[in-house]
């Protein structure tokens, strides 16, 4: 069991940009499938017979990709809140103990 729990705000941060990085590459990826035209060009003629099951393929795989971006942003999102709450609560906490730290120090009356 751990004593104490520390976080720190830069290493968080520059985790968050890093997931933002990669749901930024994910809807590249998603951006590549939704642009794919199996129908069209010499694939469409030659091997008709395939443009239809592809098609479904792709459009699932797409979705999932679609999925995988939208929970990438999400996380990136919730972290960059729990950051925001730790330090808001880490604030707190310093105000509180400089106060109770200024009433000690004053003789504790007022």
């Amino acid at each position: 069991m751990a004593d104490k729990i520390s976080i720190d705000a830069d290493v968080m941060s520059h985790h968050i940009s890093r997931v933002r990085h990669v749901a930024t590459d994910v809807g590249t990826a998603a951006s590549a499938a939704r642009s794919m035209n199996l129908g069209g060009g010499a694939f469409g003629v030659m091997c008709a017979f395939l443009v239809a099951p592809a098609v479904a393929v792709t459009s699932v795989a797409r979705s999932a990709i679609e999925s995988v971006e939208g929970a990438l942003d999400r996380s990136a999102t919730e972290l960059k809140g729990a950051v925001a709450d730790f330090d808001r609560y880490e604030s707190d906490v310093e105000h509180h103990v400089a106060s109770i730290r200024g009433f000690l120090d004053s003789g504790g009356v007022r």
